[in-house]
């Protein structure tokens, strides 16, 4: 069987070769089975977005952008608890997490949607 991530690989895949339906068949799996895949969200949202569902892009995307911000809260929060010196770039999930935030805003402004929670 496949790992999340093999699999993810697979659908970003059918999403650049254009085959939209089936990446957004395949990114929904992948939500199904992985409910806080911030990554399984971005990419169903893209495909949506290709595919003029712009509703259904805004909601993959507002939901990926509140699964990104938990997760960089949750890093944050574990560093203080682990008495760990906090700044803006501390680790790679961090930089990750915030550059999938701005990333997100700039998607909902494009289908027309606010990036505020």
């Amino acid at each position: 069987m496949k790992t999340l991530d093999e699999r993810i690989g697979e659908a970003w895949r059918l999403y650049r070769a254009n085959d939209t339906v089936s990446a957004i068949e395949m990114f929904k799996q992948i939500i199904s089975e992985a409910p806080d895949s911030v990554d399984g969200y971005y990419g169903l949202g893209l495909a949506q977005k290709a595919s003029k569902d712009t509703a259904g892009a805004a909601s993959s995307f507002q939901q990926a952008l509140r699964l990104a911000r938990t997760a960089l809260e949750a890093y944050t929060r574990h560093e203080h608890e682990e008495g760990h010196r906090v700044s803006a770039v501390n680790s790679t999930d961090d930089d990750r997490m915030m550059m999938l935030i701005r990333m997100l805003g700039q998607r909902l402004t494009e289908v027309g949607a606010a990036s505020a929670i």
